[in-house]
């Protein structure tokens, strides 16, 4: 069967709502720049993005490995064969001619790739860097993170001229939105040095821009004049990086930079869009803040005390007073609404996963938990006491962390804060190094991966690196024997069976969950304009069209 239309997933009214409060705010007069940061001593148009990068984010940059490095640079650098797109909930193709052709037992998946394509190098690309790419995946399984490899999925992959034929063991429906979250590497470089360990300094894609160097305040890509498809209008995409949010907002504020890939001030958007110049781009997406809880630790094994975490999160201020409105709600069974009717409505608003002190309390108590003299819940002479990961220089975060550990200190349950970079925290959750930890989760576009966040093969024992993305080390056998059944059945019969998921996740809180997380994009229209508002503004498919007005 091939498959001729996008792939669609049904966006949430409030998408539509929260967009149109926005676009309300932004009714007053354009202001200039103070700040000419259009081009560069030599005339080169440059388009300024700005992003909060650490040192630890410049380590490395190689696009297979999940740690030491921005991820959002590679988009501009790499290619996958099909992009996601959060905005309209589609694949389109990028290396990939179309979206591919399915057999008639459903078990090979065959792609043709493009015509002229070539490494920023010179080298011509070909179907054996996308053979390279996945078997690379499938001989060091620390760098296949949505296990795309496996006994139900992929098998073989085969090269065929242009052709590359995706072989599975078992039907497999959602392989296009998987291989849409790798991105090709070049054979002739990579085979050289090991993947789960090259650092690729000077990385090589076949991409709109170029990489031409790194220093403390930016990352510095060139527009590639040679690329096969339209070639960027800009000269050079400038990253421009910052220590924190504020200064950010600040520069964005004063016309310093064009646009971020998602960060800012929070409670600075108001006064942001007062300035027409100044538009916000928002969307439901595949990320998931929440407080994740390491389901093997003492205390935290229990799920009374996991419950009374998640009972004590007040979700509707978090996102009121810390993400100012410009993110959605979170699905106490995790899946979140990008997947239209395949998110359980019911529970988001559910009183029993809602925020309750009092239950809070009660349900520690039912578990056999009293209060000590400090105010603190004990069992057998153990408080209930953890180690609250957060990131540093993230304002937003660290004031949502101090709403949440000041409601856990409410209900009974000590914290002790630890702020740690971006990349750290990454570290942690894999290994299972901490007791509660505040980030996000990102997973491919299906709700089966959704879902399987949670499946027992996705995590590992304390001090192993997990196989996938569940950090929670959560386990329970129905949860698994829902989610294969549900693997390769029929869409009603999926529905049903992630229904029963989704509840069981909300009752056994291996997660609390905070907000839902597509995209909260500023951008300004006073001196560039051709932004493509049908994806995320600061995507490559957009940034490879702007130009100056």
């Amino acid at each position: 069967m091939i498959q001729r239309k996008k792939q669609r997933y049904i966006l949430p009214l409030i998408f539509t709502l929260l967009i149109s409060l926005i676009v309300g705010c932004t009714n007053s007069s354009t202001s200039s720049p103070t700040n000419e940061s259009n081009s560069n001593s030599d005339g080169k148009v440059q388009f300024h993005l700005g992003e909060t990068i650490n040192p630890e984010q410049v380590s490395n940059f190689n696009p297979l490995l999940a740690t030491g490095n921005w991820e959002n640079l590679f988009q501009y650098i790499y290619e996958p064969l099909f992009y996601f797109n959060q905005v309209e909930g589609e694949l389109i193709p990028i290396i990939a001619t179309d979206l591919g052709t399915w057999s008639e037992d459903q078990k090979s998946f065959t792609i043709t790739i493009k015509d002229g394509v070539k490494w920023h190098d010179g080298t011509e690309f070909s179907a054996e860097d996308i053979l390279y790419t996945f078997n690379s995946l499938k001989e060091n399984k620390a760098l296949d993170r949505y296990q795309i490899w496996g006994d139900k999925r992929l098998s073989e992959v085969v090269v065929e001229g242009d052709t590359v034929v995706f072989k599975l063991n078992e039907k497999f429906p959602s392989l296009p939105f998987y291989l849409s979250t790798v991105d090709i590497v070049p054979k002739h470089i990579f085979e050289k040095e090991d993947p789960a360990t090259f650092l690729n300094k000077e990385p090589i894609g076949t991409g709109p821009f170029v990489f031409k160097s790194v220093n403390e305040s930016a990352i510095i890509l060139e527009k590639n004049a040679e690329h096969y498809s339209t070639p960027p209008k800009i000269d050079e995409l400038v990253i421009q990086r910052f220590n924190n949010a504020s200064t950010l907002t600040l520069a964005l504020e004063k016309g310093e930079v064009h646009a971020s890939t998602g960060t800012i001030a929070m409670p600075s958007i108001p006064k942001l869009l007062e300035n027409s110049a100044n538009k916000m781009q928002v969307y439901p997406g595949l990320t998931v803040f929440s407080v994740i809880m390491n389901n093997e630790k003492p205390g935290l094994d229990d799920v009374a005390v996991r419950k009374a975490i998640q009972l004590a999160i007040d979700r509707k201020t978090l996102i009121e007073k810390g993400e100012m409105d410009a993110v959605f709600p979170a699905n106490p069974g995790f899946l979140p609404k990008v997947f239209g009717e395949m998110a359980d409505d019911s529970l988001f608003e559910n009183s029993d996963y809602s925020y309750n002190i009092e239950q809070a309390m009660k349900t520690l108590e039912d578990a056999g938990y009293k209060k000590n003299s400090n105010g603190i819940y004990e069992k057998n002479g153990k408080e209930l006491s953890f180690v609250y990961n957060m990131a540093s220089n993230a304002p937003a975060q660290n004031k949502e962390g101090t709403m949440i550990t000041q409601w856990l200190q409410e209900v009974g349950i000590k914290t002790t804060v630890k702020l740690v970079t971006w990349p750290e925290l990454t570290k942690l959750a894999m290994a299972g190094d901490f007791d509660l930890l505040q980030n996000g989760i990102e997973f491919p576009p299906d709700p089966q991966a959704s879902l399987e966040v949670f499946h027992s093969s996705m995590t590992a024992p304390i001090g192993e690196n997990t196989t996938g993305l569940n950090y929670m080390r959560f386990k329970d056998a129905d949860v698994d024997k829902w989610l294969d059944e549900a693997f390769a059945a029929d869409p009603d019969k999926r529905k049903e069976l992630y229904a029963k998921v989704q509840k069981r996740i909300a009752d056994l809180a291996p997660i609390a969950v905070m907000y839902n997380v597509g995209g909260h994009v500023p951008y300004r229209v006073d001196k560039f304009t051709n932004f493509k508002e049908d994806v995320p503004v600061f995507s490559a498919l957009s940034l490879s069209q702007v130009e100056l007005k």
